[in-house]
C-alpha cells in the first residue's frame, strides 16, 4: 500500500474517484459522438484553437501583468495568495461569458425564435453573478485573513527584519535570545 501511495502520489480514493470521472467523460463522449460526430469535431477543433491559441496566452499575459505590478509590495502586507482571490472568481466569470457570450453580447441566435424569451437580461444576470463572485471572494479571503495571527500574516523576509531591528529610539532594545551579541533591553524580555 506504501509502495502505491508513493508511486502514484495520493490516496486510493482519489485514483477512484478519478477513474469513476474518466469513465463518466467516455460514457458522455461515446453518447454524443455517435449521435453528432460532425458537431462535436467541430466543438472540440474551436475548444482546442480558441482556448490554446487565443484565450491561454491573453489571461497568462494578464495574469502575469498583475503578478509583475504587485512583485514589489510592500513587506507588511500579507503573505496569503490573494491573487487566486481574484484568479478563481475572474475564471469563472470568463467561463460564463464564453458559454454563453451570444446572449450576453445580443448576438443573432435561435434562443428567441425557440424560447420567446428576450435576451436582454442576460448581461444584467451575467453581470450581477460575476459581482457575487468577487464578493464571495472577497469575504473567504477576509475570514482567511482573519483567521490567521498577526505574526503569521507577515512574510518571511519582513518577519526576519522585524526579529532584527531595534525598536525605535528612545523606546530600548527587544530581548532576542536566538541574535548573538544583542543586548538586553528595556522591554521583552529579562534584566
Amino acid at each position: 500500500m506504501r509502495r502505491q501511495l508513493r508511486w502514484y502520489g495520493a490516496s486510493p480514493l482519489h485514483l477512484l474517484a478519478l477513474l469513476a470521472c474518466f469513465g463518466l467523460a467516455g460514457y458522455a463522449a461515446a453518447r454524443l459522438v455517435s449521435s453528432r460526430p460532425l458537431a462535436v469535431a467541430a466543438w472540440f477543433i474551436g475548444a482546442v484553437v480558441g482556448h490554446d491559441l487565443l484565450l491561454m496566452p491573453l489571461y497568462s499575459l494578464a495574469d502575469r501583468s498583475v503578478m509583475a505590478a504587485i512583485r514589489h509590495r510592500d513587506p507588511q502586507l500579507p503573505v496569503t495568495p490573494w491573487i487566486n482571490y481574484v484568479r478563481v472568481p475572474a475564471a469563472l466569470s470568463g467561463l460564463l461569458l464564453v458559454v454563453w457570450f451570444p446572449l450576453i453580447l445580443r448576438l443573432p441566435s435561435p434562443y428567441h425564435a425557440s424560447t420567446t424569451l428576450s435576451a436582454d437580461p442576460y448581461v444584467w444576470h451575467w453581470l450581477a453573478v460575476t459581482g457575487a463572485l468577487f464578493l464571495l471572494s472577497a469575504v473567504a479571503f477576509a475570514l482567511r485573513l482573519r483567521g490567521r495571527p498577526r505574526t503569521a500574516r507577515l512574510g518571511p523576509r519582513s518577519a526576519r527584519r522585524r526579529a532584527l531591528t531595534p525598536n525605535p529610539p528612545g523606546r530600548g532594545y527587544e530581548y532576542q535570545p536566538d541574535r548573538p551579541g544583542h543586548r538586553r533591553g528595556l522591554e521583552g524580555g529579562p534584566s
